[in-house]
Parts: structure tokens; C-alpha cells; sequence
């Protein structure tokens, strides 16, 4: 399984997706970055409402604790101001964006497709599709996260101490992501639940990437 999820990062490199090509070149804009900022927020209120279902959809006390860790570091481990929607808000005023302008946001195309889709993955599909698909996603963010600093602290449009949202998640996320995986991971050996896995982290996959891509 980590050949497989190795080989399937090789093959689709952040760093030469068209958003993260422009950031790290130096060809995006403070304004338009700032937009796509924005619209991700509702990305990021969202994640955890389909872990609360997924985790009721396992048998296994032992999974069921995995998914809830999870959704305790979203929520700030029980301390409501570090929750993720909060942290990536102060993140956004201290790029710059006045509240009124969160406020005013609209929903983007993009995001509600990226949310739908996780929801009705984790509804409709077998349950070894949405856990794949949940590894990915975490495993891409955190690969996201650390070019995103990076680049920011490159262009001087933030200090290190106003990264913080990121900065968590380019490690947090790794962990994430390994524990999903680590659900799934004796089924790997089963042809017939190999196949469901793989559908899972190409859909994580592909629906991180071409969120990012579509936002731009």
C-alpha cells in the first residue's frame, strides 16, 4: 500500500500543480492569493462534519477512537478558540483581510463540489473508499501546508508567528493521515478491498489537487 500511495504522489507532484507552480514562482498576487484564501475557509469548516458519520460507520471501538482524535485536533482538543475554523481565520486577518470580507463570502463552485463529494463518498460508498479517500486528502495537505509557509515567509506577506494554521497542519496532517491509513492497511492484501483502497486515495487525491487548481 505505501508503494502504491508513494508512486501516486511521484506521479502527481505539488509543486508542479498550476496554483502551487504560481506561489512558489512568484507569479501570484498578494489580492488574488488573498481570494483563494478566502474561499478555502469553507473547506476547512466543513472537513470534520463527515468524520463524525465515517466514525459511526466503523465496528471497532479502536477505529471509532482513531476518527475521534481526529475530530478532537479539528475542534482544538476541547479548547474552542484553537478549533481550525478559528485558527485559519486569524491566519486570514493577519494576511490582510478585513472581516467584512469574510462575511460577504460566497460559497465558491469548487469548495461545495469538494464538500459534497467527501460527504456523499462517506454516505453512499464503501466505507474503505471514504477512509483511503480521508488518508490522502490529510496526507496532500500536509505537503500543501510546508510549500505554502514557505512561500509565504519567502514573499514577506506574513511572519512565522502568523502561520500558525499552517504550520500545524504540514505536521499534524502527516499523523492524520497515517492513522487512516493504518485502518485500512491489513485489508490491503484482499484483491477486492485493494481495488476499493485504490479508488479511495485517487479520489483524496484528486479532490485536494483540483480543489487548489479550480480555486486558482
Amino acid at each position: 500500500m505505501n508503494h502504491y500511495i508513494e508512486k501516486l504522489k511521484i506521479g502527481t507532484p505539488i509543486n508542479k500543480q498550476p496554483f502551487f507552480e504560481m506561489l512558489v514562482d512568484g507569479k501570484l498576487s498578494l489580492g488574488k492569493f488573498q481570494e483563494i484564501q478566502i474561499d478555502f475557509l469553507d473547506a476547512v469548516l466543513f472537513f470534520s462534519r463527515p468524520m463524525f458519520i465515517l466514525a459511526s460507520k466503523l465496528d471497532s471501538f479502536e477505529q471509532r477512537q482513531i476518527i475521534i482524535n481526529n475530530i478532537l485536533d479539528e475542534h482544538g482538543n476541547g479548547d474552542l478558540k484553537n478549533h481550525h475554523g478559528n485558527t485559519f481565520k486569524e491566519y486570514l486577518f493577519d494576511l490582510g483581510i478585513e472581516k467584512s470580507k469574510l462575511l460577504q463570502r460566497k460559497p465558491h463552485d469548487a469548495v461545495i463540489n469538494f464538500n459534497q463529494t467527501i460527504m456523499e463518498t462517506v454516505k453512499n460508498r464503501d466505507i474503505l473508499v471514504s477512509i483511503a479517500m480521508f488518508g490522502m486528502i490529510e496526507d496532500r495537505y500536509a505537503e500543501m501546508s510546508k510549500i505554502l509557509v514557505q512561500s509565504v515567509l519567502d514573499q514577506g506577506w506574513l511572519q512565522k508567528d502568523n502561520v500558525a494554521h499552517y504550520t500545524l497542519h504540514k505536521e499534524l496532517d502527516i499523523h492524520h493521515a497515517l492513522s487512516f491509513y493504518n485502518i485500512i492497511r491489513s485489508n490491503w492484501e484482499q484483491p477486492k478491498s485493494s481495488e476499493k483502497i485504490k479508488k479511495g486515495l485517487l479520489l483524496g487525491n484528486s479532490l485536494i489537487i483540483d480543489l487548489y487548481n479550480s480555486l486558482l
